[in-house]
C-alpha cells in the first residue's frame, strides 16, 4: 500500500478526501466513471506527529454525518494532547478508499485513508457514501457503485441504499 501511495506522487493528509486529484487523474483517460471501494485493514496502534498538517495522527478520526474529520488533532496544548491520549480510542483500523475508473487499462487510485476504530454505524456509513457520491458529482466524476467486504454494517447500509427489507427508521 504504501509504494502504491509513493507511486501516485501525492500527499496525504489523514481524513482528507482528494477529490481534485482525482478529477485530474481521470482526465488522462477520459472516463468519469467509477467504482469506489472501502476496506478496512488492521493496524499497530501508534501515534505519530505530522509536522506538515500540525497534528496528530494514529487516534480514531471522529465522523460527522459519517465523514472524518481532517486535522482534527492539532494542538499545542500538553493537557490536550494528555486528555486525547486517556480518552479518545487509537486507531486499530485504516479505512482505505480506492476508485477504479471503467477503463480497464487505468490502474486503480487512492484518495483517502483514515484511522479508525471500526465503530461506525450502518447508518454513518451510508452518509459517508452519499458525501463522497456528492462530491464527486460536483467534480463532474459519476460514482456508478460502492465496493466493500461482507462487514454487517456495510450490508445494513447497502440494504438502506435499496430498501431491500429494511428502512431508515429502524436504524
Amino acid at each position: 500500500m504504501e509504494s502504491l501511495i509513493r507511486n501516485q506522487e501525492m500527499r496525504m493528509t489523514e481524513s482528507e478526501f482528494q477529490f481534485q486529484l482525482i478529477k485530474e487523474h481521470l482526465k488522462s483517460n477520459k472516463c468519469n466513471y467509477v467504482f469506489i471501494v472501502e476496506d478496512a485493514t488492521s493496524s499497530i496502534c501508534r501515534i505519530d506527529y505530522d509536522a506538515t498538517s500540525n497534528s496528530f495522527i494514529g487516534f480514531s478520526s471522529p465522523l460527522i454525518d459519517g465523514v472524518p474529520q481532517p486535522n482534527f488533532f492539532q494542538t499545542e496544548n500538553f493537557e490536550q494532547l494528555e486528555l486525547w491520549f486517556n480518552e479518545i480510542d487509537k486507531a486499530k483500523f485504516i479505512n482505505l478508499y480506492m476508485l477504479k475508473s471503467l477503463v480497464l487499462s487505468d490502474p486503480p487510485f487512492i484518495f483517502a485513508a483514515y484511522g479508525s476504530n471500526n465503530k461506525a454505524k450502518a447508518i454513518e456509513i451510508l452518509k459517508k457514501w452519499l458525501f463522497i457520491y456528492h462530491q464527486s458529482l460536483i467534480q463532474d466524476i459519476h460514482v456508478i457503485g460502492f465496493s466493500t467486504d461482507a462487514d454487517s454494517r456495510y450490508l445494513r447500509a447497502m440494504r438502506l441504499c435499496s430498501r431491500f427489507f429494511c428502512n431508515i427508521t429502524k436504524f
